[in-house]
């Protein structure tokens, strides 16, 4: 199954590219399987330091992710299903102080 990674802001400049395209199996289809799916390629340490919390290993803290135009977080999480055609987004959250 194929989904479609949009990303944005400094993911956007960490990856190199606009949007990726992320092949799942079937047994893994979770917005936590995508991510740690483009991780697994190892072309990607710039994007996982900026979008992966060094403490908890979640990208929550430091991004809105979004499938297909909703909020994770209303749905099921990092466990929500994914589904052939869905869009994955990954917008960063400003941070300061």
């Amino acid at each position: 199954m194929r989904v479609q990674l949009k990303l944005y802001g400094v993911f956007r400049s960490a990856a190199s590219a606009n949007s990726l395209t992320v092949e799942l199996p079937e047994n893994e289809r979770t917005v936590k399987s995508a991510i740690e799916r483009i991780f697994a390629l190892g072309e990607f340490r710039t994007l996982r330091s900026l979008l992966m919390d060094s403490t908890t290993s979640d990208p929550r803290p430091n991004a809105l992710i979004m499938v297909s135009g909703r909020e994770i977080n209303t749905l099921r999480g990092l466990e929500t299903e994914l589904k052939e055609g869905d869009e994955l987004a990954l917008l960063p959250v400003a941070h300061g102080g």
